[in-house]
């Protein structure tokens, strides 16, 4: 998808949809999120910028932690999920600004001390022109932190649903892997290449294996089945396929996940690099 595409993709019933599944999402990637922000290290009186918001936990958390001398501004491109995140702000009496900007073009001059993302900065048309971007709106010596997903292989919160399905959709034609999208940012090597040449420095990666929570409450089971009709590279698919698929879709995704069913919880092998560099 070109940056376009996305900003149509994200404001559409996606956007709907990921702003009211806001704690679920929330949940399924705590240990990421502590993960992160452990790494991304905000101190009081941070400027911080976060890429991709969404529904602002990373930037509510971080707001906390720079304290009144500090400031977060949030960015993202879907106005639905935006407007959540200004809702928690408002109920958690935050200082958390939240705009909508598409962050491979946004002009503020900044002097940005930290720049994070969850899982926001995968989706740029051009990625090299983005952290460029970026990297002219940081502090000399700023801090750039950011997760995104391992290859789709050694993820199969991605991979079970559609393996699982396969024979009841459509053959999905061939993607390319660099193309925008989840996983783009799957080949360490390559991240470390784009922010090299965008002007960042000390660029470190990380692995981060971590169980991915998508099904509790009383039946967890039907919870991750919903989780994955929901979010996810299975949920166009069934969607686009029709209500007959859909409803043995649910069959086989409960039948699935009870092997993955621990403690009144469903969680899925999960794979992130975090990312780290210098301006």
């Amino acid at each position: 998808m070109s940056n376009a595409d996305q900003i149509e993709y994200w404001n559409s019933k996606v956007g709907d949809t990921w702003a009211r599944m806001q704690d679920r999402l929330d949940l399924s990637f705590t240990p990421l999120t502590e993960a992160l922000l452990a790494i991304a290290a905000p101190q009081p009186g941070d400027q911080v910028l976060d890429v991709g918001c969404g529904t602002g936990e990373i930037s509510l958390v971080i707001d906390a932690a720079v304290g009144e001398a500090g400031s977060v501004l949030g960015l993202d491109i879907s106005e639905q999920m935006l407007a959540r995140a200004r809702e928690r702000a408002d109920e958690l009496l935050s200082e958390a600004e939240f705009r909508n900007a598409d962050a491979a073009t946004f002009a503020d001059e900044g002097d940005f001390d930290l720049i994070v993302s969850r899982f926001g900065v995968m989706f740029f048309d051009d990625p090299q022109a983005a952290f460029a971007n970026l990297h002219a709106r940081a502090a000399s010596g700023g801090r750039l932190a950011f997760a995104c997903w391992q290859p789709a292989a050694v993820n199969p919160w991605a991979t079970l649903p559609m393996t699982v399905l396969a024979d009841l959709l459509p053959e999905m034609p061939a993607s390319d892997p660099l193309a925008p999208g989840p996983f783009a940012f799957a080949d360490p090597e390559r991240v470390g290449a784009i922010l090299g040449q965008a002007g960042w420095q000390d660029v470190a990666v990380h692995a981060l294996p971590f169980a991915m929570v998508t099904g509790t409450g009383d039946d967890p089971i039907a919870s991750a089945v919903h989780f994955s009709l929901r979010i996810g590279p299975a949920a166009r698919a069934v969607r686009d396929a029709g209500p007959a698929v859909e409803a043995e879709a649910r069959q086989r995704l409960a039948a699935a996940f009870a092997d993955h069913l621990t403690d009144g919880a469903v969680a899925l092998p999960a794979n992130a690099w975090l990312v780290t560099a210098r301006a």
